[in-house]
């Protein structure tokens, strides 16, 4: 089995966003039970992301939002499936592919499950945690 990242991104191409067309819940239903989904979560603003760049050793770091930049990553799914045509096929039925894009690209090499991920999913699915939500306390500023 290969591994695809799956990086959702704002399109101002995109049709609007609509809540009963677009709920993520109905696509997170058809991958995890199957083990499609390994892991995925939204992204904050823009405003809070951080560009590190080091050169001639010294570090540079910007705050966002970045100029150049018209869309946002706006989150990340790592997915299971047997080929490149496979992940753009489920990546065509997740919400996002509607109402902005997903690139798709292949990991060189496999994430393995490991503890701290397996403990770390099923920490937040008992304190009733979804995609993209957390408790004040877990976000960081």
């Amino acid at each position: 089995m290969n591994q695809y990242l799956f990086l959702h991104m704002s399109a101002p191409d995109g049709e609007a966003f609509r809540p009963e067309d677009d709920d993520l819940a109905d696509w997170l239903e058809t991958v995890i039970p199957t083990g499609i989904s390994v892991i995925g979560e939204r992204l904050t603003e823009p405003e809070d992301a951080r560009r590190v760049v080091k050169r001639r050793g010294e570090v540079g770091v910007t705050s966002g939002p970045f100029a150049e930049f018209t869309e946002w990553f706006a989150g990340f799914d790592l997915i299971n499936a047997a080929d490149i045509d496979a992940a753009v096929e489920i990546a065509s039925r997740h919400p996002t592919a509607r109402f902005g894009q997903i690139i798709v690209a292949p990991l060189m090499n496999p994430v393995e499950s490991n503890e701290l991920l397996e403990e770390t999913v099923r920490a937040r699915s008992a304190a009733g945690l979804g995609p993209g939500e957390f408790r004040d306390s877990e976000r960081v500023e």
